[in-house]
């Protein structure tokens, strides 16, 4: 009997403590970018493809003499990759995405059989490949090809070289941007591995002189990414078997085991921080880097020290600092746009007070149709659940802020 009254002690502790992780999961701030962004120059849609009857006709005749060229030479000629590769151009040209990502993949084929599955001929290939996938929005085409990408220029090992970084940096934007609209559920072990995977080369690069000093910075950057949008989607506790369980799951016998995303977020702060902290050992008088380590703490409502950060970050730059921004502002967080099917443009008027609240919100539809069209709710939710950088009175003490933005809310 004593051990069933202590049992259900345990679990009404248990619950009582799941009931508080939620309650301060629902405080957690919404990242800009997330998904409101800045519309600047993103806000395009791409180019109508050319559709007259001189490309249309050009295509034919390009398709009409690279089926003579391998009837000649043979469907693996070495001379055939550059033909192939100006017929797909073509076919982009008339909007007929189909046909020059085939193009491209018999491209790369011949590429393969003539130099070798890791030959550097298959690099502008693949370029060429992931950039029609931006062009016709095709996500899950872009992330394989990046992937084989960076698989191609050696995984992410060192030494390192430029192709290799820009190649990871590429990859793992692709995979948070595909991250970011869908959810997490089912997905702990993946995200795990990736972020394990990112974050051992993100220190290496940064502890790497020959490289550090050009890509700590973007390594740093594209990991922290990767936290704002974990403390964002992922609910900590919820839905969790352990505390259906508490005595019997084996799952949780330690942290010192490789940690489940949970026990990641709860200790998201200080990983955040000490990245930020690496970063500033590589440029110790970064405007950017201090800026987003005081982002990062601000965020957390750590204030003090945010302050103490900023007014280190104004003294490099005081421009920055006259008007407030939305947080994150560094590392930023953004769409890709070229893979949404929609978004609203509007524009943003608010107050930022000292304290980093938004006030006196009005929002209006950037392109409104009518004079009574009026943007949806959950834009204004989204901004009032932001938080905020103030602005700064000769980079000393935080004041209020009118801030003017032209945005638009990816759905």
């Amino acid at each position: 009997m004593m051990s069933r009254l202590l049992h259900c002690y345990l679990r009404q502790i248990l619950c009582l403590a799941f009931w508080c992780a939620c309650v301060a999961q629902a405080n957690t701030p919404v990242p800009f970018g997330l998904p409101v962004q800045y519309r600047i120059e993103s806000e395009h849609r791409l180019a109508e493809a050319a559709t007259d009857v001189s490309a249309l006709a050009a295509l034919d005749t390009a398709e009409s003499d690279l089926a003579g060229l391998e009837q000649a030479l043979g469907p693996y000629h070495p001379d055939l990759a550059a033909v192939i590769l100006d017929v797909a151009a073509a076919a982009t040209e008339t909007g007929d995405y189909e046909l020059a990502s085939s193009l491209y993949d018999k491209a790369l084929h011949n590429a393969r059989v003539n130099d070798g599955l890791y030959g550097d001929q298959q690099l502008p290939i693949l370029r060429g490949l992931l950039d029609l996938f931006l062009l016709s929005g095709d996500r899950q085409g872009f992330e394989a090809r990046a992937a084989y990408q960076f698989r191609l220029l050696g995984s992410g090992l060192p030494p390192f070289e430029e192709g290799e970084l820009r190649a990871a940096i590429e990859l793992f934007g692709a995979s948070l941007d595909a991250l970011m609209g869908v959810s997490w559920e089912g997905r702990s072990q993946d995200l795990v591995r990736m972020h394990d995977r990112f974050d051992d080369m993100a220190e290496a690069v940064c502890a790497d002189e020959a490289v550090s000093f050009r890509w700590c910075k973007a390594f740093t950057f594209m990991l922290v990414r990767f936290y704002y949008l974990l403390e964002y989607k992922l609910e900590a506790f919820v839905d969790d078997p352990r505390f259906e369980g508490v005595f019997s799951d084996t799952e949780w016998r330690s942290l010192e085991r490789e940690p489940r995303l949970e026990a990641l977020q709860r200790r998201l702060f200080s990983r955040g921080e000490k990245a930020f902290e690496r970063l500033l050992v590589v440029s110790p008088n970064s405007h950017d880097a201090l800026s987003a380590l005081a982002d990062w703490n601000w965020f957390y409502r750590k204030r003090d020290k945010a302050i103490t950060l900023y007014r280190r970050a104004c003294s490099l730059e005081p421009s920055r600092f006259k008007t407030a921004r939305p947080l994150p502002e560094y590392p930023d967080l953004a769409f890709e746009l070229a893979f949404q099917a929609s978004y609203v443009s509007v524009n943003v008027s608010l107050i930022v007070t000292d304290k980093g609240r938004a006030r006196d919100l009005e929002i209006e539809l950037a392109h409104a149709e009518s004079e009574g069209d009026r943007p949806p709710g959950r834009i204004r939710r989204a901004m009032r659940g932001m938080s905020y950088r103030p602005a700064f009175d000769d980079c000393i003490d935080p004041v209020d802020s009118q801030l003017e933005l032209d945005l638009i809310y990816v759905d």
